[in-house]
């Protein structure tokens, strides 16, 4: 198993309407901009370029396990510099699940880690490594604003909001305490209890390379 450094940022989803979050990278400093690479040509996805994608399918503290394989679909091309498209729309990004922490009290928060394993499109395959930089989380059936907003706030007590990409401490915390503080990959925070615990199908993820991938067409 390969570990990739979690950078030191963290993504506090607020809830802003009836089913979803909007995350904002934030330091002690106040809210920042995740630095980004663009390509220089088509034959290169350089390390700190972004992509945004979408999950092919739910994972959740409850339904998924360690070791399972999940996908995503890549929303908008890659553009270089020259022009060219690097990667295109379609591409998909498969990786597996490397922890899952659920949560068993209003002060604890459930959370899943993801590990990125492959790039494929055009017929082809290459080793992809990259941390999640961003969610946009939306939770199963329609709560009201004001429950979700609950929901966020307890998250947010918990030591991280729904939908939180969690780092440092956080991460420590929640991780380290159900003895999964080693394992690779980005954690997402689900909430506590009385929330779903889950990234449903077709939720927004931003992504950004760790590694450069050399590309073939």
């Amino acid at each position: 198993m390969h570990h990739k450094r979690i950078g030191a940022l963290v993504v506090t989803a607020f809830a802003v309407t009836a089913c979803a979050s909007s995350p904002r990278v934030e330091t002690a400093g106040g809210e920042v901009s995740t630095p980004t690479t663009t390509p220089v040509n088509a034959r290169t996805l350089p390390a700190g370029a972004t992509m945004d994608v979408t999950l092919d399918q739910q994972l959740g503290t409850q339904s998924s396990h360690v070791g399972d394989r999940f996908s995503a679909t890549l929303v908008n091309p890659v553009i270089a510099q020259n022009g060219r498209t690097t990667i295109p729309a379609g591409a998909r990004v498969w990786g597996h699940v490397t922890g899952v922490t659920p949560s068993n009290n209003a002060t604890e928060t459930a959370a899943l880690v993801l590990d990125f394993d492959s790039l494929a499109f055009n017929g082809r395959s290459y080793p992809f490594d990259a941390n999640i930089t961003a969610t946009n989380l939306q939770t199963q059936g329609r709560p009201s604003t004001s429950e979700t907003l609950k929901n966020a706030a307890i998250g947010a007590a918990a030591g991280a909001a729904l939908g939180a990409i969690l780092s440092g401490a956080d991460r420590d915390k929640i991780l380290i305490g159900a003895g999964l503080g080693a394992v690779a990959g980005t954690a997402i925070s689900l909430g506590t209890k009385g929330e779903n615990g889950v990234l449903p199908a077709g939720s927004r993820m931003t992504v950004q390379t760790t590694q450069s991938v050399a590309l073939r067409y």
